[in-house]
């Protein structure tokens, strides 16, 4: 594999870490796993907007890119998608093309306290202790007023249903089957704006599926990866 540079972009309120288990399956190469503006190692000034993200990233792709994003990452890789045409494909990863926040979320963010149960709602019920031990520590790598930036950016993002509709390159979609942090039937709703999406559905899997599935994940990105690159050939 190597007609592609990978870039894997995260979520709100969360770092490069949560590609951690890409480096455990060699035929996934040639990829680079950012921290945003805020994020992590990334001590850029804080950010406030999916657009803004996407205008941050845009400039450091230059070669032609595979963008994955998970949750938040997803919008900013359809917005990426829009304005560089380097980037030849976009993988929505457990990501739609909007992600409303509820605003006793926002609340709760706003007034310096991530929800208990909005972390127990982002994963499957049958995941393990260790990861969720893993996951709680994580949420300190990110200060809170910047995760709560992330979901406000989330919230008011509405551009991403017109830019899936009219995007002409190759869009997957690997989902979670529980789900429970996007909007019901999101496969349907994808469907609808942009038939040729190609959905990968995994099971057991909540809204983490590259940390609670990583086998399966890897297993599905691998043949998206493999599918684009013999388009090219």
């Amino acid at each position: 594999m190597g007609n592609y540079k990978i870039l894997f972009i995260h979520g709100a309120g969360g770092t490069k870490s949560k590609w951690r288990t890409i480096k455990d399956y060699p035929e996934i190469s040639n990829y680079e796993a950012i921290d945003l503006p805020g994020h992590g190692e990334n001590e850029f000034n804080l950010i406030s907007s999916v657009q803004d993200y996407a205008a941050s990233i845009d400039q450091t792709i230059q070669e032609d890119t595979i963008v994955v994003g998970h949750s938040m990452g997803g919008l900013i890789a359809l917005e990426l998608a829009a304005r560089n045409s380097r980037v030849k494909a976009v993988v929505l990863a457990a990501s739609f093309y909007e992600l409303p926040v509820h605003p006793k979320i926002l609340g709760s963010l706003a007034d310096g306290e991530f929800p208990e149960s909005l972390f127990n709602a982002s994963y499957y019920r049958n995941v393990s202790q260790q990861l969720l031990q893993e996951e709680k520590e994580e949420l300190n790598l990110v200060p809170v007023e910047i995760t709560h930036a992330d979901f406000k950016a989330c919230n008011d993002y509405k551009e991403g249903g017109d830019i899936l509709e009219s995007l002409k390159i190759p869009v997957y979609a690997i989902l979670g089957k529980q789900d429970k942090l996007l909007p019901k039937e999101p496969a349907e709703s994808l469907k609808k704006l942009n038939p040729a999406i190609n959905i990968i559905e995994i099971d057991e899997s909540g809204h983490y599926i590259m940390l609670e599935q990583p086998e399966k994940f890897a297993e599905a990105l691998t043949k998206v990866i493999q599918e684009l690159e013999k388009q090219t050939v």
